[in-house]
């Protein structure tokens, strides 16, 4: 069975954002349709929703083209992000967790503690680490109960570097750091503290832009040493 246009747009969001087509790639329908083995109709669609998500930029006569993100474009998102993953926490907390959601959460923690345990990140550590972070962050915008939230929540983690799946740093301290901060959001929205749980979970986004910005500037650094 032929890919539809769902599966389409999924494949090549997930391409995206990881890297493998990168910024400011133009786009073609022959060549791309040739490329990924897939007829032109669900990719004009795919191409289209990618779009319309921020992710590519339509230039007449020229096509589509993979979407570029300055630092401050990235530091800007993620303020936003903590906001809304901070009103998510408080909404959830104020509800209540449901038995099924607080056992998830907690089989995230566990998961988190188990692949630390050997008092580091390894590679073989990194993409069940993601999976882990991801499942637990959808479990607490889903028990916000607010599908508006949830929409807009999912659009703007649409942005490359600002999905939850992106783990921007491998040193144990931080690693260790931000899961810690899980178990803490946890307790608090187990006990309906709205307000404590909203502040944690700011906190645990606002660390990603202290640590992203870092490694910016350390990254500039090593470029204009080797520059001079």
């Amino acid at each position: 069975m032929a890919p539809g246009p769902q599966s389409v747009t999924d494949r090549l969001r997930g391409m995206i954002m990881s890297g493998n087509i990168p910024p400011g790639r133009h786009l073609f329908e022959v060549p791309l349709a040739t490329e990924l083995g897939i007829s032109r109709t669900p990719l004009r669609t795919a191409l289209t929703a990618l779009a319309q998500e921020g992710l590519l930029d339509y230039r007449p006569n020229r096509g589509y083209v993979v979407r570029s993100f300055s630092l401050d474009e990235v530091l800007d998102a993620y303020a936003v992000r903590g906001m809304s993953e901070g009103l998510a926490a408080r909404l959830a907390a104020e509800r209540g967790l449901s038995d099924e959601a607080r056992a998830v959460m907690q089989r995230c923690l566990d998961d988190g503690d188990a692949i630390l345990a050997g008092g580091e990140l390894t590679d073989l550590g990194v993409l069940p680490w993601r999976a882990m972070n991801e499942r637990f962050h959808e479990i607490i915008l889903a028990g916000a109960g607010n599908s508006f939230l949830t929409e807009v929540t999912e659009r703007m983690l649409s942005v490359p570097l600002l999905s939850r799946r992106v783990v921007h740093w491998y040193e144990y301290s931080r690693v260790r750091g931000s899961h810690d901060l899980h178990h803490l959001i946890f307790e608090a929205i187990c006990r309906r503290q709205g307000e404590r749980a909203e502040y944690l979970m700011r906190e645990h986004i606002y660390q990603a832009i202290d640590i992203i910005r870092d490694n910016y500037e350390a990254l500039r650094g090593e470029n204009l040493r080797a520059a001079s």
